[in-house]
């Protein structure tokens, strides 16, 4: 009698056991993956299978590149950074873009009104005054030029810190916690951080009302550690294709820019065609502020030939003195 109520003990705590763990046989991001493709639609499944390949190549690219055996856990972490530090460097590269074109902006609007300035006074000073004030001119243009460029460097700074701090790894991970939010960035759909919250919350309740490839899910998988590490891998994956298509659509976007006709598709194009500007400008107030200046050097070099012409003239006429002696 012992051992039949032992046996009736037992048997609803396995089954407990069973309840509280189902699907005992997905313990792989693989095994995950298949049953994927039972319960969700054709182009969900296919869109996510193609971000797991696209993490799964670049980890594979990476452990290659380590040129030597590491552990799992290293060689994940390096391709984490890897990952991270090529979209930063997307976004910094057209963050500097940008930001060089505005100064190049605030640079030719300095200069348009130096110049429109300087030429509403042209005429009313003397030579001296114009000489003074165009000394004067050239000062404050130049101290107005450092001022836009460091302004320009600290918004930069700036910028460029706040695209790393709201791009990290940490942030993507809260940010994308539901297969819908991975679907949407890997199929080229922009990240908005100003709107994340909002989305969130509407991813929220849309898997609240069981709808999209969430809602598909069992509820038994979304805790278990193969789903998880499936769903980063689907992340990673997402931000790879996400960097590469923006890394196209930026460079598209930036070799159509020009400035004046000429080609600015770049940071450093853009600063050559400032430097350029700020060469011709400094050339016309130097050439405009500088009349006093040139014509001392002109009389001088008048008075120089004057002197030079008389004591020439002297000789000349010593010798045709000279000549007249010995003819006679």
């Amino acid at each position: 009698m012992a051992n039949s109520n032992q046996t009736i003990r037992r048997t609803p705590l396995v089954s407990m056991g069973k309840a509280k763990r189902p699907h005992q046989e997905f313990k792989t991001p693989v095994a995950i993956l298949d049953y994927m493709q039972g319960v969700l639609s054709a182009d969900d499944y296919v869109d996510l299978r193609e971000c797991v390949f696209e993490h799964d190549r670049h980890l594979t690219k990476t452990q290659q590149g380590a040129k030597k055996h590491c552990s799992d856990a290293f060689v994940y972490t390096r391709s984490c950074a890897l990952i991270f530090s090529d979209l930063h460097a997307t976004l910094h590269v057209h963050c500097e873009f940008m930001h060089a074109l505005n100064k190049c902006l605030d640079l030719s609007l300095l200069v348009a009104d130096v110049m429109v300035r300087h030429t509403l006074h042209a005429g009313k000073m003397n030579d001296h005054d114009e000489h003074e004030q165009g000394l004067a001119k050239n000062v404050r243009f130049q101290q107005d030029v450092v001022e836009i460029t460091e302004q320009s460097s600290t918004r930069l700074r700036a910028d460029k810190d706040m695209i790393s701090n709201s791009n990290s790894h940490l942030r993507f991970a809260m940010r994308y916690k539901t297969l819908a939010r991975i679907l949407h960035l890997s199929r080229g759909h922009g990240d908005d951080s100003v709107t994340t919250q909002h989305t969130d919350t509407t991813a929220a309740q849309q898997n609240k009302t069981s709808s999209g490839p969430d809602g598909a899910i069992d509820p038994g998988f979304r805790g278990c550690n193969a789903y998880e590490t499936l769903k980063n891998k689907c992340m990673l994956g997402a931000i790879l294709q996400y960097t590469a298509r923006n890394k196209e659509r930026l460079r598209i976007e930036r070799s159509d820019t020009k400035i004046n006709g000429a080609p600015a598709n770049t940071a450093a194009c853009v600063a050559l065609i400032e430097a350029q500007l700020l060469k011709k400008a400094a050339t016309m107030l130097q050439n405009t502020h500088c009349i006093h200046e040139k014509k001392e050097r002109l009389e001088l070099a008048m008075h120089k030939t004057k002197a030079e012409n008389l004591l020439l003239q002297n000789e000349l006429d010593s010798v045709q003195a000279k000549l007249a002696q010995m003819h006679k």
